[in-house]
């Protein structure tokens, strides 16, 4: 009797300990948010990004790539890693801009994300997108985002990887995703609408409908340079005050089949559409030998990665950039622009040496053919 009295006893001092500990980390990670939130907001040179309607959103100009926990399949070991890399990125790297889509790994990247950046969302920017086309279907997608991501709200819901007419069309069209869009704009779950898009025309007739906050383009320099690609969607988003978040700033050009691995495109996916899936197989796509989450040949070269990257920022019109997908790329461009009140301008003799550097590669994205628009999602 004696003996079952003193087990009940150290058991319940033990939950009693395991209660205060419990609530000692929970006043910890708020108190922690509160001095967080200060180091947030200045960490790195801030930016305008959604100014329609009288709003004055800033950005930090270096956002965290969700792509890059694409790979992390195992629910039971990986969430465990995908919690230690956005700890990182928010704790050390002081980031607070985080992007994610449920194509990045069919589903997977969203879901290790959701989990991981639950202690610190009071103090994130989070983007999300979805690549379906019509009202109905954009409704699930985002409802599944948001149960997915662990919130109740997007501070900017976009329309992904925009290339074709009919995109547009379906989009912008009766019963199309912008009607989901503007739903729950009006109801508080998405704070701003944007787009992502690879091809030029399309962007642009995205920007000029008045109907978008924000647009994502590859802002790249070889795409640029030597693909003949950026700078009309520049012009027109800077007329239309849309902000433009760069992608593929860090890449140097496409894979081949020595650089990159084919993607296998299984029968069906869970969170990717069918049109996409039949593009993939239409137009196929490869990933990185080096870095297994990009679809492009991201520049390994430090110096020169962080040249393309300041090239990126320094176009006129660009609010931010996402990086590399690839982690052990990050801290080194994170390192380059925290602290720093201004972005660092590039002088006459590193463009010269860009200008010869990429005169030979392929760009990841130009107008020559439609396929320059379909280098990844």
């Amino acid at each position: 009797m004696f003996v079952l009295l003193a087990l009940l006893m150290a058991v319940s001092k033990s939950i009693n300990n395991l209660n205060t500990t419990r609530i000692h980390q929970e006043n910890t990670i708020m108190l922690g948010n509160t001095k967080l939130s200060e180091t947030l907001m200045h960490a790195y040179p801030r930016r305008p990004f959604i100014t329609h309607n009288g709003r004055n959103v800033t950005i930090p100009v270096l956002g965290f790539p969700g792509a890059s926990l694409a790979l992390l399949s195992n629910e039971e070991t990986d969430q465990t890693l995908a919690n230690e890399h956005v700890r990182h990125a928010v704790e050390d790297l002081h980031i607070s801009y985080f992007d994610v889509a449920p194509e990045y790994g069919d589903g997977v990247a969203q879901s290790r994300l959701g989990p991981a950046l639950k202690p610190y969302r009071r103090n994130i920017f989070l983007a999300a997108k979805t690549m379906y086309r019509t009202a109905n279907e954009s409704e699930v997608d985002l409802l599944n985002t948001l149960d997915a991501l662990e919130t109740d709200h997007l501070d900017l819901y976009q329309f992904h990887s925009i290339s074709t007419e009919a995109d547009v069309e379906t989009i912008l069209g009766e019963d199309g995703a912008i009607e989901t869009f503007q739903k729950a704009k009006r109801q508080g779950i998405i704070k701003a609408i944007g787009f992502s898009a690879h091809s030029e025309p399309m962007a642009i007739r995205m920007i000029e409908s008045g109907l978008v906050d924000t647009c994502m383009f590859p802002i790249n320099f070889a795409a640029y340079n030597f693909g003949g690609v950026g700078q009309k969607v520049l012009d027109a988003a800077i007329k239309h005050n849309v902000g433009v978040i760069a992608l593929k700033s860090g890449a140097r050009g496409r894979l081949n089949s020595e650089t990159g691995n084919a993607v296998h495109v299984p029968a069906a996916f869970k969170h990717i559409p069918e049109w996409k899936r039949k593009e993939m197989i239409d137009f196929p796509v490869r990933t990185s030998k080096v870095h297994p989450t990009e679809w492009y040949e991201p520049e390994d070269n430090v110096e020169m990665l962080h040249k393309l990257v300041l090239w990126s920022l320094n176009q006129p019109g660009v609010s931010a950039v996402l990086p590399p997908a690839s982690l052990d790329l990050l801290d080194g461009i994170s390192d380059m622009l925290r602290g720093e009140k201004k972005v660092p301008a590039l002088n006459e003799g590193d463009i010269r040496l860009m200008m010869d550097t990429y005169a030979d590669v392929v760009p990841i994205f130009h107008n020559r053919s439609v396929a320059g628009t379909k280098t990844s999602t």
